[in-house]
């Protein structure tokens, strides 16, 4: 199927079948649709010039890179477009989300992290665990001994 903007879209979302959406995107149709709905009008911007990606190609693609860990020039050439082009598409739509990223992600408070331990304990037998992601395990480490996080200016600090 082709854009109109000149961009070749190489993936119809309407015909996969849902369990291959999930695979590719690691979210389902109903909620991609969604957040392109939400990210459209930080994305649209792109369409104006005449090399411009339409919004729900520009999320595919960096869902899609997201979901697979695979490289720019591999996503890019599956969505039909050049490496640095999805290289400005990725910036755009990692912007985008950053904008919405609070509707999104909920971190617990310090205060909450032992009841949050405690309700992952009752549905998995598994200590410490205080979130998940996509149903993904991603263990944390903490810093070295002698590192420090100072969080009001991100810097880190070794003594």
């Amino acid at each position: 199927m082709a854009a109109s903007s000149g961009v070749q879209t190489l993936v119809d979302l309407s015909t996969m079948e849902e369990r291959h959406v999930i695979i590719t995107y690691r979210l389902d149709r109903a909620t991609i649709l969604e957040l392109c709905a939400q990210l459209e009008p930080d994305l649209m911007s792109a369409i104006r010039h005449p090399t411009g990606i339409p919004p729900l190609v520009q999320v595919l693609s960096v869902l899609h890179f997201l979901a697979s860990g695979s490289f720019q020039t591999t996503v890019a050439f599956a969505s039909g477009m050049s490496q640095p082009m999805f290289s400005n598409v990725l910036s755009r739509v990692l912007s985008a989300l950053l904008k919405h990223m609070r509707s999104y992600t909920v971190f617990p408070q310090v205060e909450d992290l032992p009841t949050v331990k405690g309700d992952f304990y009752a549905l998995g037998h598994i200590p410490n665990i205080i979130g998940a992601i996509d149903g993904t395990h991603v263990a944390l480490v903490p810093p070295p001994a002698g590192v420090n996080r100072c969080t009001e200016t991100g810097r880190v600090i070794i003594r």
